[in-house]
């Protein structure tokens, strides 16, 4: 069988490798997107927590999270709960949970009283213990009294109190 020259170029035959370079570069790309917004994602709904100091305690694997923002809904993860129904939805919850644990992100705003009654609520369905979660970036204002102590790095990062 004898080869063709076209062009000065010898003819091989078709290349039947695929080439997967193009697919690695979108698969990294997708990578990274998702390693910036996974975080983003973790908070559930937007509450002003109230600004604490200390470290950060570890955060559980398959944390059960409620929120409670300024205009008083309260939500499980994003989902806005009802009142009709939130308690055996919160029974649900404690059965489920492997810890007996609730995190609590409760909005600066929120009074006390209806901060304590959610805790109550979240007690009489079963959980066994309520931690609060906190902002631990010291804002302007805190940065003026401390006297002399630096501030932590800064970025959003979350605390939990039992």
């Amino acid at each position: 069988m004898e080869r063709e020259l076209i062009e000065g170029v010898e003819d091989f035959g078709a290349i039947s490798d695929i080439n997967v370079t193009p697919f690695i570069d979108i698969m990294l790309v997708l990578l990274i997107i998702f390693m910036v917004t996974a975080p983003l994602m973790l908070g559930g709904v937007h509450v002003n927590l109230p600004k604490s100091g200390g470290d950060p305690m570890p955060r559980p694997e398959n944390p059960a999270i409620v929120s409670l923002d300024a205009q008083n809904r309260i939500f499980l993860d994003k989902e806005e709960l009802p009142t009709v129904g939130r308690h055996e939805r919160f029974q649900q919850l404690a059965r489920e949970s492997s810890t007996g644990e609730v995190f609590v992100r409760g909005d600066g705003e929120v009074k006390y009283g209806r901060m304590m009654e959610l805790m109550a609520e979240l007690g009489q369905a079963g959980f066994a213990r309520v931690t609060l979660v906190t902002d631990i970036r010291l804002g302007p204002q805190d940065v003026n009294q401390a006297s002399g102590q630096t501030p932590p790095a800064p970025g959003p990062e979350e605390t939990v109190r039992p």
